[in-house]
């Protein structure tokens, strides 16, 4: 199992002890719901803003190989570039402050999460992110695509920095949330090993807060300002810096695609490689997976 925890997570159990919430046909049909209302609203104030952004992860493959949300999907994730995100926190709040909470890595408090996220008012969605949060409404995920050099020394420098500080992160935020994160585990020998490992980590490099690490990293993955380089990555996906690496030419250029949800057909944006990039996230992407493999998203509380 090594030290990623991503498969330790995508397939814990839900049991009465951990206090998870399993969600019934019904309330996975009314959170797509939402989240397909976010989406019409965010696509239209990027639009009106001059936004560039993709849908992205299991929201891309979803839209490719089953025309909208992947049938159990629970959450939605998009891309877009660090020039795009410093136009989107300018006016974000300032327009749209009354309906959503927007979380960054640069500047929330104790946000503990290297990418961003739209948050609705008036409605909870608490993941095991989100035990001493109370802005935890129901979200979309917004992924970066950093300028990384054209130099193979450079990019791979730039790549090993980046890596090196995502791993201290992820052990400094297991050490934050160690009591939740092992209750998730809790009988799981193999799990509770590799989660131990990672606390015990967490704590040495603890002289710097969770908060620390979120801002050192997000600092080094911005470090290349070269908007016409070759090639941009994802450092915060869950594949990290080096194996979500894409060509700017086609993960740079978005077009219109059909999302559909309870017949109603709308048009989001899509990156115009992105049989390309759900090849390289998931190989076989139009392959439906087993059963034992389907991602579970942990909830410990949902209203709307």
């Amino acid at each position: 199992m090594g030290l990623s925890t991503f498969d330790v997570f995508k397939n814990i159990n839900a049991d009465n002890s951990a206090g998870l919430k399993v969600l019934n046909d019904d309330e996975l049909h009314q959170l797509q719901k939402v989240l397909f209302e976010m989406l019409i609203d965010l696509d239209a104030f990027f639009k009106k803003n001059g936004i560039e952004y993709s849908l992205a992860g299991g929201s891309a493959l979803g839209v490719i190989r089953h025309g909208g949300f992947i049938p159990w999907d629970d959450d939605v994730d998009l891309l877009m570039t660090r020039r795009n995100y410093e136009k989107l926190k300018q006016c974000f709040v300032k327009e749209k402050g009354k309906e959503y909470w927007f979380h960054t890595p640069e500047h929330t408090k104790n946000y503990g999460l290297g990418f961003a996220r739209i948050r609705k008012k008036g409605t909870v969605c608490r993941s095991r992110d989100d035990v001493h949060n109370e802005e935890c409404g129901v979200y979309i995920d917004i992924f970066l695509m950093e300028n990384t050099y054209d130099s193979a020394i450079f990019r791979k420098i730039h790549g090993m920095l980046s890596m090196a500080c995502g791993f201290a992160y992820s052990c400094r935020r297991f050490w934050a949330y160690r009591d939740i994160n092992m209750s998730l585990v809790k009988g799981n020998k193999e799990a509770e090993k590799v989660f131990r490992k990672k606390m015990f980590i967490g704590r040495l490099v603890s002289f710097i807060s969770l908060d620390g690490w979120t801002h050192l990293w997000n600092k080094v993955n911005s470090m290349c300002g070269n908007e016409k380089s070759k090639y941009v990555t994802v450092p915060c996906g869950r594949r990290h810096f080096f194996k979500e690496m894409y060509d700017r030419k086609w993960a740079c250029r978005m077009e219109p695609c059909n999302f559909t949800f309870d017949g109603k057909t709308v048009n989001f944006s899509l990156m115009k490689g992105a049989r390309n990039y759900l090849t390289k996230m998931y190989g076989d992407y139009m392959k439906m997976p087993n059963s034992e493999d389907i991602e579970k998203h942990i909830l410990l509380e949902l209203k709307f």
